[in-house]
């Protein structure tokens, strides 16, 4: 897909980050949008920074982790705008800490959002692209932390590395109806996600607080900016890209932990016992 002028563009977590970026991104290149988010003030904020640049997206607040919305708001594009040609499953959430402090809750949080948020939108988007006769594109935000594990992050790597393999497995089959599928995984990017991350711990709330404070510090310094990765998703749709990842730091966790699992399991370790300090 080379021409977005005049083209349906979806997509989810739209109120900021990545999000956004990937809206601004496509709007600057003609495309319609449909946005959503659970965040319904930061959604109609992107909509007035859309409309200045033209766009007048069509916007619903919706929780990804709640199939009957997402199955409402995938209608209400189609009732909009007819088709789809491009889905960006792009919502999710974090969670950091060790996994012995993490409650079924926290799980059920973190998959509803980043798993299960993925699968509803492609459930009920992906067969109606079928059916619209045209082909398109779906791409999925997974990680860096989908490509190699990193430490005392166990149920956010989880979720990305299913992301990814969803993906991947996905683009076969899509494949036979024209439709693309591209898994963008990301570094460490300077999002809200450090703000709203939960993070599990025994330590007491000052001192957990202390390590988010140093964690969003870290993300601060790295200022590795969403519209670079809102570009990849671009030209991942252009040149149907399927898996990308996005930063230095994804591309060569990526090659290392591909050529030697051993030595990656080494740094992981070692990162665990250093970061167990903080925890």
């Amino acid at each position: 897909m080379r021409e977005f002028s005049g083209k349906n563009v979806v997509v989810t977590g739209a109120a900021s980050g990545i999000g956004r970026e990937t809206a601004l991104a496509f709007a600057r290149l003609g495309a319609s949008l449909a946005l959503a988010d659970l965040d319904a003030v930061g959604l109609q904020r992107v909509k007035e920074e859309l409309k200045a640049l033209g766009c007048d997206p069509y916007i619903e607040q919706v929780d990804v982790s709640d199939p009957a919305q997402v199955e409402r708001f995938c209608n209400n594009v189609y009732d909009t705008s007819g088709r789809v040609d491009v889905l960006v499953n792009n919502a999710g959430v974090g969670i950091g800490g060790k996994f012995e402090h993490m409650t079924l809750d926290d799980w059920n949080w973190i998959v509803g959002v980043n798993l299960w948020g993925v699968v509803h939108g492609c459930h009920y988007f992906y067969p109606k692209m079928i059916a619209q006769d045209g082909g398109g594109h779906i791409v999925n935000t997974a990680s860096g932390a989908g490509l190699t594990p990193l430490p005392t992050m166990t149920a956010y790597c989880c979720t990305k590395s299913a992301v990814l393999g969803f993906s991947e497995t996905l683009r076969a089959e899509a494949a036979l109806h024209g439709i693309g599928v591209s898994a963008i995984c990301p570094g460490f990017i300077r999002t809200n996600i450090t703000k709203t991350s939960r993070y599990c711990s025994d330590l007491d709330s000052s001192a957990a607080q202390e390590f988010m404070a140093r964690v969003d510090k870290f993300y601060e310094r790295r200022n590795y900016p969403p519209s670079k990765v809102a570009a990849n998703i671009v030209k991942a749709v252009e040149k149907n890209k399927g898996v990308v990842p996005v930063s230095p730091e994804a591309y060569v966790g990526d090659v290392i932990y591909r050529m030697s699992r051993r030595l990656w399991d080494a740094f992981l370790t070692l990162n665990v016992k250093i970061a167990d300090r903080f925890m």
